[in-house]
């Protein structure tokens, strides 16, 4: 099974999954309608999938694996509530449609992203098909990755490097490790979590997620070149040029590659549908 195939069976279970939970996750009106609003306002649903797929591998059914591979989505949803924030990136519409904060005003969006973060670990918390130390490795490693380490030191590096004057390849690294990778890498080691995979298969899992991250931030940096009035010094085809960035793109790809290959080796897992994963960065690579 490829991507495109599992990703049709799989997103519309995802949010199915999503709103009903939502439904009933707070007894506040306000509150539920504004987390909902946002959390269900589209997106790929990457990061479950990616879960999803590395459970599946282990040949795992994932239905009752839904509701805690898409508490991920959780705490990425408040994310991009709070960047879109005034005080951050000041961002009135998000896919085609009025930011949180503009639909329900600053206080609600702030209040409505800080009640997605501890929902998230509620769902890993009280999921009634993982066992306690499943359940307790989950939830660090999502709190080690969205955490004061990771998505939220890469959106303070972020926000510092913007008023710098001049930023290296390594800082720009480093943000995007944090800002974009961490989660990623999560969701990754999440399904070898609930398949009580290694801890070998975990950190190869670790290191595809870490690749795939920064490959999905350097393919987002070239689509979107010249789209802005002020070129992003941040940008990779700023930093490195469009072929220099095509070739970074091109070695995380790799990078990522290997380390499913890897994993395959380790577990003898059917590995088709995670490989597919990198197909996303297919027409750039091919350049």
């Amino acid at each position: 099974m490829k991507l495109s195939e599992f990703s049709a069976t799989v997103v519309p279970q995802i949010e199915d999954k999503l709103a009903a939970e939502l439904a009933h996750s707070t007894s506040n009106q306000t509150m539920r309608d504004a987390m909902t609003y946002a959390v269900m306002a589209g997106g790929k649903r990457l990061r479950p999938l990616l879960t999803l797929a590395v459970a599946q591998s282990y040949g795992l059914g994932i239905n009752g694996l839904l509701r805690a591979a898409s508490a991920l989505e959780l705490i990425h949803t408040y994310s991009l509530i709070h960047d879109d924030l005034p005080a951050m990136d000041n961002d009135d519409m998000r896919r085609g449609k009025p930011t949180t904060h503009k639909a329900f005003g600053e206080d609600v969006a702030i209040l409505a992203g800080d009640a997605l973060q501890p929902l998230a670990y509620q769902w890993l918390a009280s999921d009634p098909l993982l066992t306690t130390p499943q359940k307790a490795e989950l939830t660090l490693q999502l709190a080690l990755a969205s955490g004061a380490d990771g998505m939220v030191a890469g959106q303070v590096m972020d926000m510092a490097a913007t008023n710098a004057a001049t930023i290296s390849l390594d800082q720009v690294k480093a943000i995007h490790y944090r800002k974009t990778g961490a989660l990623i890498a999560y969701a990754a080691i999440a399904g070898g979590i609930m398949a009580h995979a290694s801890d070998e298969v975990k950190e190869t899992l670790w290191n595809f997620g870490m690749a795939y991250g920064l490959a999905f931030q350097i393919k987002d940096d070239l689509d979107d070149l010249g789209q802005d009035d002020v070129a992003d010094k941040q940008a990779y085809p700023i930093i490195l040029g469009v072929d220099g960035a095509k070739d970074a793109l091109r070695e995380q790809v790799r990078i990522a590659t290997n380390a499913i290959v890897k994993f395959g080796e380790l577990t003898g897992n059917e590995t088709t549908l995670l490989l597919s994963f990198l197909d996303y960065f297919e027409e750039v690579v091919e350049k």
